[in-house]
């Protein structure tokens, strides 16, 4: 990827200037963009860029680009991969892409006046500020607007894959070894938040042969004093004990638990069977 260019000076029109509906550092990084767009037109910048010349988050910048984007101060196009839809290059327009219209200022707020017979403006500099909304912009060569076939060859609406939404029904189990699963919480002294623990069991997904340390490990922790203080208060949810991977935890304190009594869990040679 080519150097960046970024010019020595930045503009912030009055359109942008008197958002209210603008954080301060969203209209700072207008500048920036207007900066680094100079060259060709538009910035290309990545969000961990621009965090590093604002001494921001890159997760702040992408809320300010999106601020900025809802607003409609600036344009933003993203191209992908054809092949693995992976982000190749995002294109911020300040003045929008060619051919595009870009939107008027808004009203009352000491611009232009609507009619000729209006006096004008008292604060000329912000007319004078107003003229990057009213000079053509020149694209560089290259970056042409897209021929119609080229346009067809997106896909359409109804092409696209639509994204499953999440039902409100519990799940009774796992996609991943359910049965094995069934043995886990029949074992796991701490029975709360069910339907967590089987969403951290198909992140999970282990194998036979973590299924087997997990039970080694829930024999020792089971009886360990830590477990065993306070009636269990200090047992993790199942769920935690799970994305954490608790069952490499360092026991001390250990005390073999007490045999349970019909539908307990196998036992033999220090292992619980899930």
């Amino acid at each position: 990827m080519s150097e960046i260019y970024r010019s020595l000076y930045s503009v912030i029109p009055a359109r942008v200037r008197d958002d209210r509906g603008l954080r301060p550092s969203a209209k700072l990084l207008y500048g920036e963009l207007s900066a680094l767009a100079q060259a060709e037109g538009y910035c290309w910048a990545t969000n961990a860029y621009l965090a590093e010349l604002l001494g921001l988050s890159a997760k702040t910048v992408a809320e300010l680009i999106g601020q900025l984007r809802d607003r409609e101060h600036i344009q933003v196009d993203v191209e992908r991969s054809e092949e693995t839809n992976e982000v190749i290059r995002r294109k911020i327009w300040i003045c929008g892409p060619p051919g595009s219209a870009v939107p008027p200022p808004p009203k009352n707020q000491g611009r232009s006046p609507e009619n000729p017979g209006d006096p004008p403006p008292k604060n000329r500099e912000e007319n004078n500020i107003n003229i990057i909304y009213t000079t053509p912009y020149s694209p560089p060569e290259g970056d042409a607007t897209p021929s119609a076939s080229t346009a067809s060859s997106e896909p359409s609406p109804e092409d696209k894959p639509k994204r499953q939404r999440r039902t409100g029904r519990p799940k009774d189990g796992p996609a991943w070894k359910p049965e094995r699963f069934a043995g886990f919480w029949r074992v796991y002294p701490r029975k709360v938040a069910k339907q967590s623990a089987i969403r951290a069991w198909d992140k999970l997904q282990p194998d036979d042969e973590t299924i087997a340390l997990m039970g080694r490990a829930l024999l020792r922790q089971i009886g360990s004093e830590a477990w065993r203080r306070d009636d269990g208060q200090y047992i993790p949810h199942p769920a935690t004990w799970l994305n954490q991977a608790r069952w490499t935890d360092e026991i001390s304190g250990i005390q073999e638990p007490p045999p349970e009594g019909g539908g307990g869990p196998l036992r033999g040679e220090g292992v619980i069977y899930l």
